[in-house]
This record gives C-alpha cells, sequence and structure tokens, in this order.
C-alpha cells in the first residue's frame, strides 16, 4: 500500500480523506482539487501526446451525454456542471476535468476515469502499482463513496490539492 501523509487538514478530514481515497484509487488522476468557492472537484489527467481541441471538444461531449444518461437513470435532481479543458506543455498535454460535488456520485466518478481510459489509454501517464488488490479496490470506492456524502452534507471552506509525490499521496491546504 502506498504511503498516504496528510498535511494541514485541520477540519477537513471527510474532503482530505476523499481526495486521497481518489488519487489511491485511481493511478490515472494526476492531480485532484477541491475548490469550496464552487464546490467541485478538479481532476487533471496527462496525455503523453498533444490532444487537439476538437478532440477535448468530441470528449466533453461524450462525458455530459454519459452523465446525462446516468444521472437520468438515478433520477437525479439537478443540471450537472461539466467543464473540461485541456493545456499544453510542449507534446504533453493536461486535461481539466471540473465537476460540481452536488450531483457528483462514486460511480460516476468511475465512468469518468472508464471515459479517460477509452478515450486516451495509449497516452495516459499513469501511476500504476500493483500494491491494491481488487479487495483494497472495492474498498476504496466505498470510501469514496461515503466521504462523497460527507462532503455534501458539510461546509468546507479550505482549498484542498492532492498529488502523488515519489510514490506517496500528498493534500495539502491552499491558501491564496
Amino acid at each position: 500500500m502506498k504511503e498516504m501523509r496528510l498535511r494541514e487538514a485541520d477540519g477537513s478530514s471527510a474532503s482530505v480523506g476523499l481526495l486521497v481515497s481518489i488519487l489511491v484509487r485511481y493511478p490515472e488522476v494526476c492531480t485532484i482539487s477541491y475548490m469550496p468557492e464552487s464546490r467541485a472537484l478538479d481532476f487533471s489527467f496527462m496525455v503523453s501526446r498533444r490532444v487537439e481541441e476538437d478532440e477535448i471538444r468530441a470528449f466533453k461531449e461524450k462525458a455530459l451525454a454519459s452523465i446525462q444518461v446516468y444521472l437520468s437513470l438515478l433520477r437525479a435532481q439537478g443540471e450537472p456542471v461539466l467543464e473540461i479543458t485541456g493545456s499544453y506543455v510542449g507534446d504533453i498535454t493536461q486535461i481539466q476535468l471540473t465537476r460540481d460535488v452536488a450531483t457528483l456520485t462514486a460511480d460516476e466518478i468511475s465512468m469518468l476515469i472508464g471515459l479517460i481510459l477509452a478515450g486516451f489509454s495509449d497516452n495516459l501517464i499513469t501511476d500504476r502499482s500493483e500494491d491494491l488488490e481488487e479487495e483494497d479496490l472495492v474498498v476504496q470506492e466505498e470510501f469514496i463513496a461515503n466521504l462523497l456524502a460527507d462532503l455534501k452534507e458539510s461546509v468546507q471552506d479550505k482549498k484542498l490539492v492532492g498529488f502523488r509525490e515519489e510514490g506517496r499521496v500528498v493534500v495539502f491546504n491552499k491558501t491564496a
């Protein structure tokens, strides 16, 4: 199991735990942030090639359609907020996916990761580890579901950022 460290987490254990669990469960996620002002999670993925704007636009349309179908099957209330953008550093593309917490579910996170894998699998930069067994993955998914429910019901005022550093998951409070 990877070493996990919590930095400056005072009073925000559910949201810190959520970010840690998502990073441990989904090695495809490069960074994840919780933005309290918009009550949204911001996922970052790295692709080892230049992903053009039309490909990002097509991916966004597919992701939004998938989310809408999923939420309609759940008979969920509310309109999902989904923003997907791309930025470039040489031939590497960073894909940012921002999703509101109010309508987000743990199963949807799994679905979005699946869509990212399907769209960019050959070029997706991951921190894949053989440390987690199938049973651990299921536990992480349940943990994510519970922590996401807690985050929906609580007021969190700290902007948190989580990322991987030398085989560890690090989460910290990002102040202005």
